[in-house]
């Protein structure tokens, strides 16, 4: 398989799995071996890169490989966001099932991950508590307004981002923690311009300020930040069932 077909194919899932919560679009990425050059090619947005020269532009951006990976991740998250937004609306039950049996499972596999990686399992200690009453006070405002303001939906994508660049921590889960997940996908859905807009403008913000910053959070925190959301993405997974109530 060619560099650019591995992008193009990658592309696609990886839009795929940011819709769904629980599967993050940057694990795909991994297991695809493109997440570096990504990664690279968002930590080189800079001023100072940036050139008439479109040779060196490639060079420097992968622009042959880049821009057919955002366009087949876009393609594939208005194909799947309209299927997503009809299982959620006429089957909402299931659906709700299927997204927290599916969080509950990541959040295993992350504490896998976290026993892979630094050779201890996780623990009922103050970061995965934390994530735990975290979670729940989100469940407490699972009636996000039907109008949220603009202001609200810039900061949505923001973090949705922000956690779209760490693998095994889905920004879908996050907006579903938040209890915003059906509105941003019945946005996609629809073209509602209203919503995408301040969403894409807190996305390119993220772009912009957070991969150094994420970098070197996670040098320094790495296993306390994913105790914390496997704590999060767990309890936000068994709140999300039809049979909880909290």
């Amino acid at each position: 398989m060619s560099e650019r077909l591995r992008f193009i194919i990658s592309g696609f899932f990886v839009g795929l799995a940011e819709l769904l919560p629980g599967i993050s679009g940057s694990t795909v990425a991994v297991a695809f071996n493109v997440y570096d050059k990504f990664i690279l090619f968002l930590a080189n947005l800079k001023l100072s890169n940036l050139s008439f020269n479109i040779k060196k532009l490639n060079e420097v951006f992968f622009l042959d490989l880049i821009i057919p990976f955002f366009l087949s991740m876009v393609l594939s998250v208005i194909l799947a966001s309209n299927l997503i937004l009809y299982l959620l609306s006429s089957y909402t039950e299931y659906f709700l099932y299927f997204i927290g049996v599916l969080m509950c499972l990541v959040s295993v596999l992350i504490a896998f991950r976290i026993k892979e990686e630094f050779g201890k399992h996780i623990r009922l200690n103050i970061q995965f508590l934390f994530g735990i009453l975290f979670g729940l006070l989100l469940s407490q405002f699972s009636s996000t307004p039907l109008d949220p303001s603009p202001l609200f939906i810039f900061f949505m994508g923001f973090i949705a981002f922000s956690f779209f660049l760490l693998p095994g921590i889905s920004g879908s889960a996050i907006l579903l923690s938040f209890g915003v997940y059906e509105i941003i996908i019945g946005s996609i859905g629809s073209i509602n311009w209203v919503i995408l807009l301040p969403f894409s403008l807190g996305c390119l913000i993220s772009v912009l300020t957070m991969p150094k910053i994420l970098n070197q959070l996670i040098k320094s925190f790495k296993l306390e930040i994913m105790t914390f959301f496997t704590a999060l993405i767990l309890i936000s997974g068994i709140t999300i069932l039809p049979i909880v109530t909290l």
